[in-house]
This record gives structure tokens, C-alpha cells and sequence, in this order.
């Protein structure tokens, strides 16, 4: 399987590096070895042997690949071997030439020559080396014969001393073919390879949403990846609606799937295929129904043997889920007939629910009967926490239903349940079918379809189209269900705050005044609470000062909430009230609720406020934990939406943390693509994260572009943007923009005066010393004094380092040397790494080079002339060395250019340098090492 031409691959950079240095070693230092490539089908391991040979022109390659039909011939892969090597046969010892000379005629040697056979083989490719090296490929050593892989093996480890290298590949479980040899085991490729590999294959016809989600699907794995987009037609990779769920596997697919099932008994794989169609087999009950089918149960030991199936006293399944799908799927339909019918039989006698689903499966037509059964065990399924199971169940009662009706509610409730198992693909179809039927038009039907289509559109749509879609739910809804009604207005009200336009969530809210009409009450208290949600941020994005009183009241109640949408709606409100550890809870009690009912969308969901909360109170490598967690949950569910927003709270973790490589991954789609599509809350934090980077590092002019830009731009997050100013004030200051940054220090301080009291108050303080024009002492120590124990302690740092660099330009350096230490400990708790080197840069410029924890540039030892720069001279020469200009490091440096071109003359007559260049050329690798 390849993916990439015969010159060119995508990504695998460091396999390839590793295999470069492998082959230069073997030319240039006379060194041999022997490598094993290990991995799942697919997975890359041929094209890492064709690029290796590429590599290896110079060289004399022999290609000895295993073929399935010669595994019984012995030594069928030897004879392959010496053959293009025969002209150095005579060469060798009389006995050794004789015993290849007869393995060449097919004459096999007896089995006490197998070590004589391996010696002769070795001399050979030692004696063919001599005038070149020789590269031996074996790809897929699976299928390579007996007799020939130990050969192989004893060569592989005893060529070090000669200029022959040996590289084999095969299937993962396969790597014990060849013990002693050193393995290189390739994993996935990484979600932009793969996106990269989708562009080259098909540059235009695959929409980004659909390569999210077949990337997920792959698992890195390039050749199900290009299979998924041979079968799949134009029109289903155009759009993300029309991907089928579940994914075809296809032919070729199905065969790599079902390939381990060779060489197992036939009743082995009857025993397979009765797990595959019931995966809740335990160890007992399986007993029984191979006594009853004639099977000895021991015939599964060769599936266990093979690893395919797992079993514990309570379970026995089949390790891999694609092959138990391949089973189930596969094109014999008498097996798959005759395994429901003996589980039928076996249940029914046991007086088991099971045995419903499984003649269910027999039935050809409508049957009532059997409908609402099927309908009593998805109810019981959904109140277990299994919504994926109640869907199969609620799908199969829909199709065995004969009144339209009937069937259209019955059509729903799978399409609820599938949207909490995560599959909402799926969901979208069954809604379309449950449309199509004549009895689809009852008002509260519609308005259950309506609700579900708007939930479906916020998770895969666009923010705006979902805010459509559910204010049309809503209206829908508004006459027979008033608390559904009221939680599409707040969902509408979420989808609007991320198109970044505040006037949407303002008219939801003003839907949801006209639904409650004079009384502004629901009865029931979830839905209450969504209402009053929607309007304290509502209030709050109108600047009315009832907000933050209405919001504090709905976060104080909404500990006793149990829907998880709801508490998601309160985590967000108090967001909006500055109250990051009620964020927190309620964030962290929505996902429990949410794993516990098996709503995997919703504990996604959850998961990006609880992720935005944990980094500000616990640091970014907490929010880094759950939002990877969050990011493979959305992603296998489909919700693309999420996944955008997951991507850009990893890049603002990742800013606050000085991880440039994270924010480089996800920049393309999470600040330009998810910009395309509307999506503001996903580009808003991917913003702040890159402004992060470029604010810790100096970079003003950037940093303050990237801010003005969140600020600003449309669609965005008028919550984000928010809290995002006191760092804009900071960069436009330093820009020189100073009346932006008057203006964005005015706009935080009326939302700051509103919240009343917690961090906000401290940056309004720190925002007004930034601008101050005079001293602007007291106004830091005003922000430290605010800033509470539990309050986001990065943006204290960030006051105290500010403060530390303004008493340090006074020349007051005990002074500034206490503020900047207590920033430095707080970024090194926090291990936000760009801002501790900042903090470190200020340390030592103020003398304190003892706990500024980061190693000072290495200037040449044997010159004494160093040792009487100073710590601020140093810092310059680390600056400028590595390519930044006076104004650069001046600005980098909190001082003017005209001081940084005093200290560089300074510099230059201590160390008899006469040019700039001279000074990089002294110190430049250093300063690259120090950064």
C-alpha cells in the first residue's frame, strides 16, 4: 500500500530521517544491520521499503517479498534471494557454493544443514558487498516460508561487520517471525498528513467537515483512508449530511478485515460469528449455544490464540470492532441467518428480552407484536445509560411498525437516542425518513423533528444556520411544548454568541420574554433555568446592569439541574460573571451526568467549558488533559462544530503554555477554516492562543494585530473578545496604539464594572496602570491587592510581571526582583514556558542570576573579557545573535533602541568585535541553543 509517489511521502518524518541516517551509515562507515518494520495493515510499512530503496540507489537491492501461495514451499524465499546473487556463488568455500548450487536446482537441503544453509547465505551477501553494499527488502515476512524466515533471522543478526543491510516488514502480531533484530513499529499518521494525503487525492471534491470525519474513522491509517474515498461517491464527500453512518468498509476493506479468519476451523468461525452477531455473549451462555449448534466450545482457543477475540469470566467479544462488523456484514446470508435463529431459539428458552431483537431480525414484514417489545427493551436500554442500543432496538421496532403514525414516533425516538450514542448522522437519516411519512405532521411530532434537526445543525452545521434551525424549533414548539421551546431559545442563543454577532442571542432572548408572556415563569425548573440563562447573557451583552444579578441567581440554582444541556447553558452563564470556579463544577457535573445517561455529544460539549475553566484555575496542561479527551469524543461522534472549538482551546492552553509547534497544527483549521464556515468561538480562542505566543515573546505589533483582529472581526465571541482586552491593552501600548488601547481598556472596564468584584477588577487596575501616563504605581499594586487566592493566577503573574519591569525601569531592581520572582514561580507552576523565559530575561537584566531558572547564553570560556558584561548586555548579545534588530530587542527588552545601540558599542569595545555579523558569528549558535 502506498501513499505517496515512489520519491515522495507524505509525513513519516522521523521513520524517514531514522532510515536515512541507516543506509548513510551502512555506505560511509562500513556498517551493516538489520531492521524490522511492524504495523497494521495499511498502515505504510511497503512504501517505507520502496522510499528506503529509492534511498539506497547506490546500492545492490534484492527484493524477496513473501507471497502467500510459496509459505508451504521451504525455502522458496532463499532461492529468491541468492538467484540474483549466483555470479558470487563459485567464489565461495567448496561446500558452501555446492549446498546453494543445489538450493538454486531446488534441491532442499536436510534439516541439519539449516544453520549451514544461513552461513552460505551470509558468505554470499558478504562476498557481493565487497564491490557495493546490498540492501535485502522482505516485505510482508508473514507470508515469507518457515525454513526461509530462519535463515533470514540468523543472517539478520550477524551482518553488523559487512556492508549488507536487511529491512523486513511485517503485520504487527507478526513481529516475532524475526526475534533479535531491532523493530521500528509505525504508528497513525497525523491528522494534517492525513488531511494532506485527502488534498492530493482528491483536491477539490472532499469537504473539510467530511475529512475530519473520515481521518477520525481511519485512525492514521492510510490505505482505509484512501479506500474510504474510492468508495464513497462524489456527492457523499461533498457534503457532511450524506456521509453514511456507519462507513462503508467496502471490498477491500472487508477482505484485509476478514484475512486473520484464515486458517481457522469452520467452527471456529461459527463460534466467531455468533459473537459478532451478539456481542453480549458471556462465557456460560456462549457453552450453551455451541452445545446446542453441535460446536465444541474449545474450537474458539484458535481465535484466542490469534488474539482476535478477548474473554473474561462475565464477556467474550471480539477484540477488534471492524472485524466483528466485517462478520456481521459479510456477504454469506445463511450464516448470518442461521446465527439468529439458534441465538433466537436459545434466548427464548431462557426466557431472555435478547431473543426478541434476534427474531426481530428473522421478520420479513410488519409484526406489532414484536414492534413494542422491541420498543419496552430500548426504553430499558436508554434508562441503563445505553442509547446506542436502545437506537438499534427503537430503528428495527420502527421498521417492523405498520401504521405511519406509529412509525414516525417511533422513527424519532431512535434519532433522540442516536444523537446521544454519538451517532448523528445517523440520526439526521432516520429524521429524514420519519419526515417522509404521512404521519409526521402531528404538531408535537414536528416539533420534536424541528428541536432534533436544530441540536444536529449546532453539532455539523454552521452556528448560524443552527441558530435558524432552532428559533424555527422553537416556533414550532412555543404552543404545545413551552420548555422545549425554551431550551431550543437558549441553544439558539449558544449557536448565536459564536457567529460573534450580539444581536442574535439578544433576539432569542427577546423570543423567550414573548414565550414566558406576563408570568416569566416554566413549570418545569430545567428548562426555567435556560430561560434565565439565556437572559442574564443576554442582559449582559446589552451591558444592563440586571446581569450580573440575574446570572449569579441562575449559577446558585443550577446546582439541582440534571439535564446536562442545561448546566453546559449555567457554565457558560457564569463565564459571563467572571466566576470561573462555578463554571468548573457545573461543567464537571454536566459531564458526569452526561456519561452516566451515555450522551457522548453531551459530554463533549461540556468538556469545552470545562476545559476553558480548568485553564485558567488549575493551568493549560489541566485544560490540555480534558480538551484532548473532548477533542476524541467529538471527533468520533461526528460533531464538528466541537471539534473546531476543542482544536482552538488546545492552541489557547498551548499559547498560555509557549507550545508554538500545537498552535502551529491546528492554525490553518481552526483560525481560517473555522472562520469560513462561521464558526467564532473556535477562532476567537485559536486568536488568543497565537497572540499569547507572540505577547510572551515580544512581538508586539503582532500580538496587538491577532488581538485587534478577535476583537473585532466577524464571526467571533463576544465573551472571548472580552476577556481577551487586558492582553490587547498590553500589546497595543507597547505597538504604539495607544488610543485602541484606551479604547479596549474602556470597553473591559464597563463589562468589569458590572461583574463587581474577582479577577476583572484586578485587570481593569492592571489595564489602567499599562495606560497610565504618570506614576503608574498604584494602581499595580491595586490590581495585586485584587487579585484573589483562587483567581486565575496566570493573569496575576502577568500583573506582577508588568509590575517587576516597571519597577526595574525606575532602577528599583530589589524591588522589581520580588514581583518578577513571584511572576516566575507562578509561570513555572503553571509551566507556561515563553512566559517564564520573560520573566527569567527580567531577572537576570535586574542581577538576579540565581533564581532566574533559565541557563545564560555560553560565551567562550577561555576569554576572560566576558566576565564583565553585564546581565543586561548578555541578554542583548542573546537577542541580537539571534537575528533581532535594535528596535526588536528593544522592544523585547522594555527599553529604548538608542539604549540597546549604547550597550551594543559597549559590548563591541569589551570584546574587540568591529561588525554585527561578527557578533553573530561568535555567538550565534549559542543564543539558537539558550532560546
Amino acid at each position: 500500500m502506498t501513499y505517496g509517489t515512489e520519491h515522495s511521502i507524505i509525513g513519516r518524518q522521523a521513520e524517514r530521517r531514522q532510515l536515512a541516517a541507516w543506509i548513510e551509515a551502512c555506505r560511509s562507515a562500513r556498517k551493516g544491520g538489520a531492521l524490522l518494520l511492524t504495523g497494521d495493515q495499511g498502515i505504510g510499512k511497503t512504501t517505507l521499503i520502496r522510499h528506503t530503496t529509492h534511498l539506497a540507489q547506490a546500492f545492490h537491492t534484492v527484493r524477496v517479498d513473501g507471497v502467500p501461495a510459496e509459505q508451504s514451499l521451504d525455502y522458496a524465499a532463499v532461492q529468491r534471494l541468492v538467484r540474483p546473487l549466483a555470479v558470487g556463488v563459485r567464489r565461495l568455500p567448496p561446500h558452501l557454493a555446492e549446498l546453494l548450487e543445489r538450493l538454486l536446482l531446488g534441491l532442499l537441503p536436510p534439516p541439519r544443514d539449516r544453520s549451514l544453509t544461513a552461513v552460505a547465505v551470509l558468505a554470499l551477501l558478504a562476498r557481493s558487498s565487497v564491490r557495493r553494499p546490498v540492501l535485502v527488502s522482505v516485505d510482508d515476512l508473514q507470508w515469507v516460508d518457515a525454513e526461509s524466515r530462519q535463515v533470514l533471522g540468523l543472517v539478520a543478526r550477524r551482518i553488523s561487520a559487512e556492508r549488507v543491510l536487511v529491512l523486513a516488514a511485517a503485520d504487527h502480531e507478526a513481529a516475532r517471525l524475526m526475534p533479535g533484530v531491532a523493530v521500528l513499529h509505525l504508528t497513525g499518521m497525523s491528522d494534517r498528513d492525513c488531511l494532506r494525503l485527502i488534498a492530493q487525492r482528491h483536491p477539490s471534491a472532499v469537504a473539510p467537515a467530511v475529512g475530519e470525519v473520515l481521518v477520525h474513522a481511519a485512525g492514521g491509517n492510510p490505505l482505509v483512508l484512501l479506500e474510504f474515498l474510492r468508495t464513497l461517491s462524489p456527492s457523499q464527500l461533498a457534503e457532511l449530511p450524506r456521509l453514511p453512518d456507519p462507513l462503508p468498509l467496502g471490498p477491500r476493506l472487508t477482505r484485509l478485515s476478514l484475512a486473520p479468519l484464515r486458517g481457522l476451523s469452520d467452527d471456529c468461525r461459527r463460534l466467531l460469528t455468533l459473537l459478532a452477531t451478539e456481542p453480549r455473549l458471556d462465557p456460560p451462555m456462549l457453552h450453551r449455544v455451541a452445545h446446542m449448534a453441535a460446536i465444541d466450545p474449545a474450537a474458539l482457543t484458535g481465535a484466542e490464540a490469534a488474539g482476535l477475540v478477548t474473554v473474561s469470566r462475565t464477556s467474550v467479544s471480539i477484540r477488534d470492532a471492524a472485524l466483528a462488523r466485517a462478520i456481521r456484514h459479510s456477504p454469506d446470508l445463511t450464516q448470518r441467518h442461521w446465527a439468529h435463529e439458534l441465538l433466537a431459539r436459545v434466548f427464548a428458552a431462557r426466557d431472555d428480552d435478547r431473543g426478541g431483537w434476534h427474531e426481530a431480525a428473522l421478520s420479513t414484514e410488519a409484526d406489532a407484536v414484536l414492534a413494542d417489545e422491541l420498543e419496552r427493551q430500548a426504553a430499558r436500554a436508554r434508562r441503563h445509560g445505553r442509547p446506542c442500543h436502545a437506537a438499534v432496538l427503537m430503528e428495527r421496532s420502527a421498521e417492523l411498525t405498520g401504521e405511519d403514525g406509529q412509525r414516525a414516533g417511533r422513527l424519532v425516538a431512535a434519532a433522540t437516542c442516536s444523537t446521544m450514542a454519538g451517532r448523528l448522522r445517523r440520526a439526521a437519516h432516520l429524521l429524514e425518513r420519519a419526515e417522509a411519512l404521512d404521519g409526521a405532521d402531528h404538531p408535537s411530532l414536528r416539533g420534536d423533528i424541528a428541536f432534533l434537526q436544530g441540536v444536529l445543525s449546532l453539532h455539523q452545521g454552521t452556528p448560524d444556520d443552527a441558530y435558524h434551525a432552532l428559533l424555527t424549533a422553537a416556533d414550532v414548539l412555543a404552543d404545545g411544548n413551552a420548555p422545549l421551546a425554551a431550551k431550543a431559545l437558549a441553544a439558539a442563543g449558544e449557536a448565536g454568541l459564536c457567529t460573534g454577532n450580539e444581536e442574535l442571542p439578544v433576539r432569542a432572548a427577546l423570543r423567550a420574554r414573548a414565550l414566558l408572556g406576563g408570568s416569566m415563569t416554566l413549570d418545569e425548573p430545567d428548562a426555567q433555568l435556560a430561560t434565565d440563562c439565556l437572559l442574564g447573557v443576554a442582559d449582559s451583552l446589552r451591558g444592563l446592569p440586571t446581569a450580573t444579578v440575574r446570572l449569579r441567581t441562575s449559577v446558585a440554582q443550577a446546582a439541582q439541574a440534571q439535564d446536562p444541556l442545561v448546566l453546559t447553558w449555567a457554565a457558560h452563564g457564569a463565564l459571563f460573571i467572571a466566576d470561573d470556579a462555578h463554571a468548573r463544577s457545573l461543567a464537571a457535573r454536566a459531564v458526569a451526568l452526561a456519561r452516566r445517561a451515555g450522551d457522548t455529544p453531551a459530554v463533549a460539549h461540556a468538556m469545552q467549558y470545562l476545559a476553558y475553566s480548568e485553564c485558567w484555575l488549575s493551568g493549560p496542561d489541566s485544560a490540555r488533559l480534558v480538551a484532548t479527551e473532548a477533542l476524541r469524543l467529538a471527533r468520533g461522534t461526528g460533531q464538528i462544530v466541537g471539534v473546531r472549538n476543542l482544536m482552538g482551546m488546545l492552541m489557547l492552553a498551548a499559547g498560555l503554555a509557549g507550545d508554538t509547534e500545537t498552535c502551529e497544527q491546528y492554525a490553518d483549521r481552526v483560525v481560517d477554516e473555522a472562520a469560513e464556515h462561521g464558526n467564532g468561538l473556535a477562532c476567537a480562542l485559536g486568536l488568543w492562543g497565537l497572540a499569547q505566543v507572540d505577547l510572551a515573546s515580544g512581538r508586539w505589533e503582532e500580538a496587538a494585530a491577532k488581538l485587534r483582529r478577535l476583537t473585532r472581526m466577524k464571526p467571533g465571541h463576544p465573551g472571548v473578545a472580552l476577556q481577551a482586552m487586558p492582553a490587547y491593552v498590553e500589546a497595543a501600548v507597547r505597538a504604539g496604539l495607544r488610543l485602541r488601547a484606551e479604547r479596549a481598556a474602556a470597553a473591559f472596564a464597563r463589562w468589569a464594572d458590572g461583574v463587581g468584584q474577582g479577577w476583572p477588577t484586578a485587570l481593569v487596575a492592571q489595564c489602567r496602570a499599562v495606560l497610565a501616563h504618570g506614576d503608574p504605581e498604584e494602581h499595580f499594586r491595586l490590581a495585586l491587592r485584587l487579585h484573589g487566592p483562587r483567581d486565575r493566577a496566570l493573569e496575576q503573574a502577568r500583573t506582577a510581571l508588568l509590575y517587576g519591569e516597571y519597577l526595574k525601569r525606575e532602577r528599583r531592581r530589589a524591588e522589581s526582583r520580588v514581583q518578577l520572582r513571584e511572576a516566575a514561580e507562578i509561570f513555572r507552576r503553571h509551566r507556561a514556558r515563553l512566559w517564564l523565559d520573560r520573566a527569567c530575561a527580567e531577572l537576570r537584566a535586574s542581577g538576579d542570576n540565581a533564581t532566574a531558572g533559565t541557563a545564560d547564553i555560553t560565551l567562550p570560556a577561555d576569554s576572560a573579557l566576558t566576565d564583565s558584561l553585564t546581565a543586561r548586555q548578555r541578554e542583548i548579545i542573546r537577542l541580537v545573535a539571534a537575528g533581532a534588530t535594535n528596535k526588536e530587542a528593544a522592544a523585547r527588552l522594555c527599553l529604548s533602541p538608542r539604549t540597546v545601540d549604547y550597550h551594543l558599542r559597549r559590548v563591541f569595545q569589551q570584546l574587540h568585535i568591529t561588525s554585527r555579523a561578527e557578533l553573530i558569528r561568535r555567538f550565534g549558535a549559542e543564543a539558537v541553543r539558550s532560546r
